[in-house]
């Protein structure tokens, strides 16, 4: 029976998400995969040879070893495993799993903030934590998205809240408002 790649993500991202809070590494693990992820993002052959079926065994363990000698024990050992059980197509998912199940832990969200105008960091920074001071949260990570249609304000979305406080939206509840006593 063969995995599909979210079954692959989830069952490798739990497992390195246990070990690391096992071993008290969590954090470092979690800085490490995130640096990892810009890496191979930026140099997406990295996972191509890594997954190459051409490629002997021997050669892409010497390739591997010359990229994770700045890693801890910890990573080191999770990407060998990778190899080993030839799971390194799926690493990109495998981080993107292992981070969900840290921010869970650390109460922290992603999300998008969408305003008219484009936002500076610390506007997103103030944002979000004025978001997380609302929800219990340690954290609000946003990304900012600019669509000019919303005229001004911003559209919240973080996880499966969305918080719509934009002009257009205002408008949009004026004329219905309107309309509806007339």
């Amino acid at each position: 029976m063969t995995l599909s790649r979210e079954e692959v993500a989830a069952r490798y991202g739990a497992a390195l998400f246990g070990y690391a809070q096992d071993n008290k590494v969590l954090d470092n693990v979690y800085d490490e995969m995130m640096e990892l992820k810009k890496a191979v993002i930026a140099t997406p052959q990295v996972i191509s040879v890594l997954s190459d079926p051409i490629l002997n065994s021997k050669d892409k363990k010497d390739f591997l070893t010359a990229i994770e000698k700045d890693f801890s024990e910890e990573v080191q050992g999770f990407l060998n495993l990778l190899l080993e059980y030839d799971r390194f197509a799926y690493l990109v998912d495998i981080i993107d799993q292992f981070a969900v199940l840290y921010d869970d832990k650390n109460k922290i969200a992603s999300g998008t903030a969408t305003t008219a105008v484009k936002l500076d960091d610390d506007q997103l920074k103030r944002l979000g934590d004025v978001f997380a001071k609302k929800y219990n949260l340690n954290a609000v990570r946003l990304e900012n998205k600019v669509d000019p249609s919303i005229l001004g304000g911003v559209i919240l979305q973080v996880k499966d809240r969305v918080i719509d406080g934009s002009v257009k939206n205002k408008l949009k509840k004026i004329r219905a408002q309107i309309i509806d006593e007339n």
